[in-house]
């Protein structure tokens, strides 16, 4: 069925256009509540077949509302949209993060925190002063950015 929406083979080649022109940059969405700026994740990035009580002709990419954790989309935007300074040494690629020494990490929920690489396991603090006897383990997409203490 014809559409007035990019497909996703379209989007991603219209980022990339947008990648080679600006370079690796935030995404948001803008939210009229509030006026409220959300940074957009892999939270609030779903594939849809019934959205807001309709059902859909096909799947579509949603963007803004999140899946709960039964599943169901929820109209609920996402997290504030937080940022660093611009060149303030952040980096963003986890690869390049040193094995098992502590380095600030920005967190995609909790903003900043101390964390460590071990193997392909990554951990933080959570906000306490020394690490804790058990470390608490994060997902890899849980560290946005990283940089050398």
């Amino acid at each position: 069925m014809p559409s007035n929406a990019l497909s996703l083979s379209q989007m991603i080649e219209h980022l990339q256009g947008e990648l080679a022109k600006h370079g690796d940059i935030d995404c948001v969405l803008a939210v009229p509540v509030d006026n409220m700026i959300v940074a957009l994740d892999g939270r609030n990035l779903n594939v849809a077949g019934d959205l807001l009580g309709q059902t859909l002709p096909q799947p579509v990419l949603v963007f803004g509302m999140w899946r709960d954790e039964m599943g169901r989309l929820r109209n609920t935007p996402g997290a504030k949209y937080e940022t660093t300074g611009d060149n303030d040494g952040w980096e963003t690629n986890r690869a390049d993060m040193p094995e098992g020494e502590d380095v600030p990490v920005w967190k995609r929920y909790g903003g900043q925190d101390i964390g460590k690489r071990v193997g392909d396991k990554y951990f933080v603090r959570e906000g306490a002063a020394e690490w804790p006897p058990r470390p608490v383990e994060i997902i890899p997409q849980g560290i946005l950015r990283w940089r050398h203490g």
